[in-house]
C-alpha cells in the first residue's frame, strides 16, 4: 500500500514514515483495494496532530490523533482506522 505523507511545521522523518508503513499495512487485511492513503502531521502548540484519510473499496475513512510523540500518534491512527475498517468489514460480511 502506498502512503502519501505530508509534514507541516515539522521536519520529515524517514523512521516515522517507515514505522507508519509497517503499522498501517494491517489495514489491507480488511479491505480489498486501497485507492489512496494520505497521512499528514502538523505541529500545533507543541503537540503533533496526525490525520489519516483512507479511500478503499469505494469508502472513505478518516482518523485523527494528537500527542507529543509522533510514534504515539501513529499508534493512535492505527487503532482508530482499524476499528473503523473492521466494523465496515464486519457489516459487509454479515450481509
Amino acid at each position: 500500500m502506498k502512503i502519501n505523507y505530508t509534514w507541516k511545521h515539522l521536519d520529515r522523518s524517514e523512521a516515522a514514515e517507515t514505522y507508519g508503513n509497517e503499522k498501517l499495512e494491517r489495514v489491507t487485511k480488511y479491505v480489498g483495494k486501497v485507492l489512496s492513503c494520505d497521512v499528514s502531521f502538523e505541529t500545533i502548540h507543541g503537540e503533533i496532530h496526525a490525520n489519516l484519510k483512507l479511500n478503499a473499496d469505494g469508502n472513505h475513512f478518516n482518523a485523527h490523533n494528537e500527542s507529543k510523540d509522533i510514534y504515539a500518534c501513529i499508534d493512535g491512527l492505527e487503532d482508530k482506522i482499524l476499528s473503523q475498517v473492521g466494523k465496515h468489514h464486519d457489516k459487509k460480511s454479515s450481509r
